[in-house]
């Protein structure tokens, strides 16, 4: 009895403990809310550009810099200046130039980055440029953690914190080069705030601080999608194929990665943290990243709507594109949660945004076969199919048209747009994508409904005219192509 109460004494503490760590999880860990955090080693960069950050009036800043040390101990004596700057920038896009300028012509005409009267004038309104330097870390002998005094941000705008590292600078050599800077070794913790008017801070940068609210509605009104669509599916039960209940995985996980992520800003908001939120989101855009190329794949090789099978073609390019799909959702994930001043972040999310593009491109290729294949079979229909074969034809041309624009401005005018807006409106971006989502969503379910516009045939029939006829010869020698 004793061993026994012992055992269940043992799996009460073992579960009060879980659930403390999954309720620390779920509501992040501690009061003060660092924005991130970043380490470098060795880096010979020039300038680093560590994010924007919009204040809106009643802002605070601080910097935490430890172990700061230079590969070349000459270098650490000289008086030529290192530390980090705040700069006030237009846009996001304005911050990267200014980035890359000091880097590149800035260097060429042997300017240091914080001198440089081409980043910020010398007549530029107080308030537009606030100097971190670390020059005096470098003169003790151990290594030594500073923390700023907090700095408050008065001027409202979008700004751009950066760290430069002149030393070895040559402030222009007869030749017109410049050696390049010394190694640098840092750990810096950023915390970045907006004091709101009724006290509360946010630690969303100005222009986002409603996104959970925002995306509270987009998960409402999905959910009416998915009222709507499980509608439709009762009412029409003869007409529902397998694609069907694709599409309302697809809505699922749409809404449940709205929910994660709507709780993911909110407790940024309120802590600045990490927590579990963060990757139940990341987990459930994957899956519904999955779900979505799967379903414009399958609809746009008719499969289930026009032809009961999957060519060896369609095969191929579905086994391909989704486990690639999984690794750039996961990869995306990994480089979204880490620090902007990291050497290889800029890098990367380029060549996985380029590579999800390229991803989207492919999944075009079924149905340009598609529409290519009705257009031939259109010629050889007898007059009593031909005007099923162009109302088919018409609705892929369609599905074309509209996959093409979603794809285009989700993945290549969005991410333009946020770049080029200003502070105040940079919700606009998530706005513009989830509403672009929604009309995609609502087109799909409109044109490939069990109410369909397009007149359905029977299973043997969409075969026949979808490819001209039901199965090659080459086909009847594989069973699993037979229906």
């Amino acid at each position: 009895k004793l061993q026994f109460l012992y055992f269940i004494g043992a799996q009460k503490e073992m579960s009060s403990k879980v659930a403390t760590v999954l309720l620390l999880l779920l509501w992040g860990s501690g009061c003060e809310g660092h924005t991130f955090s970043l380490k470098v080693s060795g880096d010979k960069r020039r300038v680093m550009d560590l994010g924007v950050f919009g204040f809106g009036g009643k802002g605070v800043l601080q910097l935490e810099v430890k172990s700061l040390s230079l590969d070349d101990k000459d270098a650490e004596k000289t008086e030529k200046q290192i530390g980090f700057t705040l700069d006030r920038v237009n846009t996001a896009l304005l911050a990267r130039q200014e980035k890359n300028y000091g880097k590149g012509e800035g260097a060429k005409n042997g300017r240091c980055f914080v001198d440089d009267e081409q980043v910020v004038p010398k007549d530029a309104i107080e308030g537009w440029r606030h100097t971190f330097p670390v020059q005096g870390m470098l003169r003790v002998e151990s290594p030594v953690k500073r923390v700023f005094p907090k700095r408050e941000i008065v001027v409202p705008g979008l700004y751009a914190l950066f760290f430069y590292n002149c030393k070895k600078f040559n402030n222009g050599t007869a030749d017109g080069t410049s050696i390049t800077p010394v190694p640098v070794n840092f750990e810096v913790t950023v915390t970045e705030l907006n004091i709101l008017p009724s006290g509360k801070k946010s630690y969303l940068s100005h222009g986002k601080r409603f996104l959970p609210e925002m995306y509270g509605c987009f998960t409402m009104t999905f959910i009416v999608v998915l009222g709507l669509w499980a509608r439709a599916l009762v009412h029409n039960t003869r007409n529902v194929t397998k694609i069907h209940h694709l599409m309302t995985t697809l809505v699922v996980f749409k809404i449940l990665s709205l929910f994660c992520e709507m709780m993911k800003e909110y407790w940024k908001r309120q802590i600045g943290h990490i927590t579990a939120w963060n990757y139940f989101f990341y987990v459930f855009l994957t899956l519904k990243g999955i779900m979505l190329f799967t379903v414009i794949l399958l609809l746009g090789t008719g499969w289930s709507v026009l032809k009961p099978f999957l060519s060896e073609k369609d095969k191929r390019i579905i086994a391909a594109i989704l486990p690639l799909q999984i690794l750039i959702h996961t990869a995306i994930a990994v480089i979204e949660e880490s620090s902007e001043g990291a050497a290889s972040y800029t890098h990367w999310r380029d060549m996985l945004l380029i590579s999800d593009v390229v991803c989207c491109c492919v999944v075009l290729l079924p149905i340009i076969w598609s529409i290519k294949n009705i257009s031939e079979t259109r010629g050889k229909a007898t007059d009593g199919k031909e005007e099923a074969t162009l109302n088919r034809l018409r609705q892929f041309r369609t599905f074309y048209a509209i996959v093409v624009v979603f794809i285009y401005f989700t993945r290549i005018v969005v991410p333009f747009i946020e770049t080029a807006l200003p502070f105040r409106k940079t919700w606009m971006a998530p706005f513009l994508a989830e509403s672009a989502s929604l009309a995609f969503y609502f087109f799909a379910g409109w044109k490939f409904g069990p109410q369909s516009p397009v007149p359905k045939s029977s299973g043997d029939e969409r075969g026949r005219d979808i490819e001209e006829v039901p199965l090659t010869q080459a086909d009847q020698r594989n069973p699993s192509l037979q229906g």
